[in-house]
């Protein structure tokens, strides 16, 4: 179904540039479901994260991209003493999150946002607020043309090198061998950041790791995904 006029202009961001899918169609109960939660667990433009009534103790960890919420709810089951901060710009696929998050009843742990995720870390996020920071399987913009709308860049690097906590992590995964270099090269000569893995450059995949779309779209295509880990020194 389309939305609603009133969800529209309430949820759906209009004026920021993003690449890729924002919008699209939610069904009647989709929508019921967004409505009922993003005004509880929604990050809005005007709100920062120090704003959304996060458990003081908690560790806060970010997720830019989340899909359809298949890792947040893997990560909300496995560390039930952590915040997730959720980023997603495609509204079906935060449609579809919410109704996971609730269905496994951690919800309330989430925080969700369709802003991008350069604007999150430099309005809403403090420096040194996050515990960690996963990005799995990013778009990866295959066109040299492209390679400017790859979400990790030199500026943004350092951005989520801000943010982190010293002793905070920040783990990729990508199917594409070549966006993989891409990003172990930024990220490898980044400036606060330490490579988990050494000259070895990518780490075995985690222990109980959940079994993602994108991760299996490139099984099922004969790709094995690649996995980096950084710490914040």
């Amino acid at each position: 179904m389309r939305l609603s006029a009133a969800f529209r202009e309430q949820f759906i961001q209009h004026e920021m540039r993003t690449h890729g899918r924002k919008n699209g169609f939610v069904t009647a109960g989709q929508e019921a479901r967004l409505l009922k939660w993003l005004p509880k667990i929604g990050l809005p433009k005007a709100k920062t994260l120090a704003m959304a009534n996060i458990p003081q103790d908690s560790p806060i960890v970010l997720e830019i991209g989340f899909g359809n919420g298949d890792f947040l709810v893997h990560l909300a089951e496995k560390h039930p003493d952590w915040t997730l901060l959720g980023i997603e710009i495609y509204l079906p696929g935060v449609a579809k999150a919410v109704g996971r998050l609730e269905d496994a009843g951690v919800i309330e742990r989430v925080r969700i946002t369709q802003l991008p995720a350069q604007y999150v870390l430099t309005h809403q996020v403090a420096e040194s607020q996050l515990d960690g920071v996963f990005i799995n399987h990013p778009d990866p913009w295959p066109k040299a043309r492209h390679h400017k709308r790859r979400i990790i860049q030199k500026d943004f690097a350092l951005l989520l090198v801000s943010r982190l906590k010293p002793g905070g992590f920040l783990k990729l995964a990508s199917d594409i061998p070549e966006l993989a270099e891409w990003m172990r090269d930024i990220l490898d000569h980044t400036e606060g950041l330490t490579n988990v893995a050494g000259d070895a450059g990518y780490v075995p995949r985690d222990e109980g790791r959940v079994m993602t779309k994108f991760e299996e779209r490139g099984l099922k295509a004969g790709r094995k995904s690649l996995f980096l880990h950084y710490v914040k020194v």
